[in-house]
């Protein structure tokens, strides 16, 4: 909670950008079924996309609801696998809670921050928690009747299917859970009939106008080159405790783990304890099939594509559901066995040790988050001023708009901030002042120095320029610097704040900044010289002060003589 309230900003981010045009749609009333389920590359956002139109006409579309609706998904996703594990036979407290605590520290581990902090990963959320929800619902209220779970489960299954892809693995996931809700074999044997053919419905509902995406990696690309499909599996399993042990090491400990669990609960399927397994296993199940589909469809772009925290979200309950089966196991293998010494050793050097992963991680996301709120809130500021930024700007490496849009969307961001502003959900002023004079200092270019010879620029290099900046009076610290020529009034180039300053902030004597440490004054860029015009001019910087809607020129005027060289 605090990290999300502490990094978290409201601004749309890559494939935010994808749902102006569906809102736009909403608003005109124009929208029908068919924009709600279409095709956003390969998945489907169905319910996904229900949510976001709910949250965003009912908030000007404030992001952070997004993300706030991700988390208390996943706290009800908890509890409900905290429900499970206590419904189960649990003859050691002591065991009990170490395991329950263990995957709380996993399943809040903020090893996934990415989604975390970017309310479209709310379908990840929602699919876990159709998913754990669908397990509760077949394992839990006995009192309910066996049709009445299935269709309730079934339910959960199918709003998995169309929030994304890799929902429909939901379906296949829960048929252990599935066959262990009668008693009597033969009703199981139909029950588990009816359940894989609402899984082959809604394959076919999905294939509904299905197009294949032009730009997508090798399907085949996993049997050309196996080894590195291995190495990406073995990689996206391992990172899921963190990159502190190396990702390929404990992604294959965890493998020979799962493995080991499988072949045990087979051998066992006629027992008790394959009763109690069998949420558990679906769960491992689930993750297993999204690691196993996401090393087909990703690992033609690479290796390192398999570390992307992201994936962490759903590859992180294969190990929750290892260790609920290893609680399961020790407890029918020798219930004796489970109170004694060597036992609790082990789990209280296991608990130890997952916590210091946790606070490692922790540390780690907690600098990332950081950077995260940093690009955001300039990509925040520059789309407040977008009619002021001339469009060479977004070709630039390090243009402020790159921060919150790839490459994919970057030709319709500027026509969706417009539709953003005449819905309402954004404000991007075209009145904005230009003051140049002020009583207290703003800020200063320290280089290149102001001096009367200008500074010989070839056209085809780029000159450097960096120095501070802050607003005075407690006022928000702005985070990006804007840069014109001569006396105009538009921007051609920018600069993020994010440098440490400590002398800066020793001078101000405020610690106000404490959310991104005190010292982050600082800024620099490379202005290449053909964004300049040829002959002698003047470099200005401004930062943008949102209370007053103006913006506000930094101290230093360098001169440059840009040469065609």
């Amino acid at each position: 909670m605090w990290f999300v309230a502490n990094f978290s900003v409201n601004v749309p981010f890559l494939d935010d950008w994808g749902l102006v045009s569906f809102f736009d749609k909403v608003a005109s009333g124009k929208a029908n079924f068919g924009d709600f389920f279409a095709q956003h590359f390969e998945h489907r956002l169905l319910f996904p996309r229900i949510i976001f139109s709910i949250l965003a006409f009912s908030s000007s579309w404030n992001v952070k609801l997004e993300q706030l609706c991700s988390l208390f998904l996943a706290i009800g996703s908890f509890y409900a696998l905290y429900q499970i594990s206590a419904n189960q036979h649990n003859n050691n407290k002591l065991l009990f809670h170490l395991v329950n605590i263990s995957s709380c520290i996993l399943f809040f581990s903020l090893v996934q921050y990415p989604n975390w902090l970017w309310g479209f990963q709310l379908a990840w959320y929602l699919i876990n928690a159709c998913v754990i929800l669908s397990i509760f619902i077949l394992a839990v209220p006995k009192n309910l009747s066996p049709y009445l779970r299935v269709f309730l489960a079934a339910l959960c299954c199918f709003i998995a299917s169309f929030s994304l892809a890799h929902g429909l693995m939901s379906w296949i996931a829960l048929i252990p859970t599935v066959a262990f809700i009668e008693s009597a074999p033969k009703q199981n044997k139909i029950i588990v009939f009816i359940w894989v053919m609402l899984f082959i419905s809604c394959c076919a509902i999905y294939t509904i106008g299905y197009q294949k995406l032009d730009v997508s990696a090798d399907l085949l690309f996993f049997v050309k080159k196996p080894l590195l499909a291995v190495t990406f599996l073995l990689m996206i399993v391992g990172s899921s405790i963190g990159q502190m042990i190396n990702p390929g090491i404990s992604g294959l400990v965890i493998i020979i783990i799962v493995l080991f669990l499988n072949v045990y609960y087979f051998k066992n399927y006629k027992t008790e304890f394959a009763r109690d397994a069998a949420p558990w296993l679906s769960l491992g199940w689930f993750a297993t099939l999204f690691i196993l589909i996401t090393t087909i469809g990703r690992v033609g772009y690479g290796v390192s594509v398999s570390l992307q925290p992201r994936y962490t979200t759903v590859s992180i309950l294969l190990v929750i559901s290892s260790i609920q089966l290893w609680r399961l196991l020790i407890i029918y293998k020798n219930k004796s066995v489970s109170d004694s010494v060597n036992i609790r050793t082990v789990f209280y050097f296991l608990f130890g040790l997952l916590t210091a992963i946790f606070i490692a991680n922790s540390t780690a996301a907690i600098a990332e988050g950081r950077n995260v709120w940093l690009r955001e809130t300039s990509g925040k500021t520059c789309i407040e001023v977008i009619n002021y930024l001339d469009k060479s700007i977004d070709e630039l490496p390090d243009s402020c708009l790159h921060t919150i849009v790839n490459d994919y969307f970057r030709d319709v961001l500027r026509p969706s901030i417009t539709t953003l502003n005449r819905l309402g959900f954004r404000s991007s002023p075209k009145d904005i002042t230009f003051t140049k004079k002020t009583i207290k200092t703003h800020g200063n270019i320290d280089l290149p120095p102001t001096r009367d010879k200008p500074l010989t620029l070839p056209k085809n290099l780029s000159v450097k320029l960096s120095g501070w900046t802050t607003l005075p009076d407690g006022r928000e610290q702005p985070r990006v610097v804007l840069f014109s020529y001569g006396d105009k009034k538009s921007f051609f180039a920018n600069a993020v704040v994010k440098l440490p300053r400590p002398d800066i902030g020793r001078m101000l004597k405020s610690g106000r900044y404490s959310r991104i440490g005190w010292d982050r004054f600082g800024w620099e860029v490379n202005i290449p010289g053909n964004s300049l015009p040829v002959g002698e001019t003047v470099i200005k910087a401004w930062v943008y002060d949102r209370d007053s809607k103006q913006f506000i020129k930094l101290d230093g005027n360098p001169k440059v003589k840009v040469i065609n060289e």
